[in-house]
């Protein structure tokens, strides 16, 4: 049976204002929680915290300006995990790739700076220093991570070292945006010869291959997101994410009739079925949900090819809008069926 569309308003309604959801949505701007956003590959994102962002240029960096403000002006306790390139300690920057921004929050120490193109475990021990960071300094014991591209395997190898070594610290729940966990098609050449074997005649990715090709260190990182290589990564994970609630959301803007399905639809990076982890088990993967629109992988890409800023999943309001469903509803979403939007096992 169809119920009339005034009926759906009502259950709708309803379901938004029962008390259960309303106490879940209170728990997520509670004291001791708050939302932690990690970088991808080549970023370069300053620390921001839920009162003090970057004065000038973008309030954190193009990553996550955007989700950042929007959590932020909607009472969540937001904060920026610092990442550069090598490492360092971040600085005010003019670049058009990654700001600009200035007058920012003082920048912490390299220590706890994620390396934006380094071994993804070593960049995993720096969030798990930023983390302890945010629990000895502003009482953050309840964290809902959000990781971008890479930052996705970062956060991740961020949620294993905390579980093994500490701070104590909760995962109330885990969301990736295009982050590639199967792999990006890019880094996986039909021939190892022609790295734009691997592009299926897509201009981005080439042009996208030719922007990482002279970055210190990159050898290794394309090696890992090679289709081949990262299911024993991921392998390696285990245990890391059970008892978290996870989302997995993904950008399907870029297809092509006829296209080789491992590639298409994709955002431009990663491609939906990585996106959307399909060849990560239940066993390393337990709970999951799936979501999806026609965006980009990030600001970079949408600016590249001529798109409006909200076009990229970093800067669209859907997403947005979706995170805060996420984290509103992260209490009880373990209680709700496994693959909700994904394919079958």
């Amino acid at each position: 049976m169809r119920l009339p569309a005034a009926a759906l308003a009502a259950l709708t309604t309803l379901a938004v204002a029962s008390p259960a959801l309303a106490a879940d949505a209170s728990a997520a701007k509670s004291s001791d929680r708050a939302v932690v956003l990690v970088s991808g590959t080549a970023a370069t994102t300053p620390f921001t915290t839920p009162k003090s962002a970057c004065k000038t240029g973008y309030s954190a960096g193009n990553t996550w300006a955007f989700l950042r403000d929007y959590l932020a002006k909607r009472g969540y306790k937001v904060y920026t995990a610092p990442a550069s390139i090598g490492g360092v300690k971040v600085t005010e920057t003019s670049d058009a790739n990654t700001g600009p921004f200035g007058r920012c929050p003082k920048q912490l120490p390299a220590k706890m700076t994620i390396d934006a193109i380094g071994p993804v475990d070593r960049s995993g021990s720096s969030l798990a220093r930023f983390l302890k960071h945010l629990r000895s300094e502003y009482g953050v014991r309840k964290v809902d991570l959000v990781g971008h591209s890479l930052g996705g395997f970062i956060g991740r190898a961020g949620i294993r070292e905390v579980r093994l070594n500490g701070p104590s610290m909760k995962f109330t729940s885990y969301s990736t945006l295009g982050s590639p966990w199967d792999g990006t098609y890019i880094a996986s050449p039909s021939s190892p010869a022609d790295p734009y074997s691997a592009c299926d005649g897509f201009a981005l990715c080439k042009a996208f291959i030719d922007s990482l090709i002279d970055l210190p260190g990159i050898d290794m990182l394309i090696a890992m997101l090679n289709t081949k290589n990262t299911p024993s990564w991921n392998a390696a994970q285990g245990g890391a994410l059970d008892g978290i609630p996870v989302s997995l959301l993904a950008g399907t803007y870029f297809t092509k009739d006829g296209g080789s399905p491992t590639i298409w639809p994709n955002d431009g990076i990663a491609q939906l079925p990585s996106a959307w982890a399909q060849g990560v088990s239940d066993r390393l993967l337990p709970h999951r949900a799936c979501y999806s629109w026609p965006l980009t992988h990030s600001l970079f890409i949408s600016k590249g090819v001529g798109l409006p800023d909200d076009t990229s999943l970093t800067w669209s309001p859907l997403v947005g809008a979706q995170m805060k469903k996420i984290i509103d509803g992260a209490g009880s979403a373990l209680k709700k069926p496994n693959r909700i939007g994904c394919p079958a096992a």
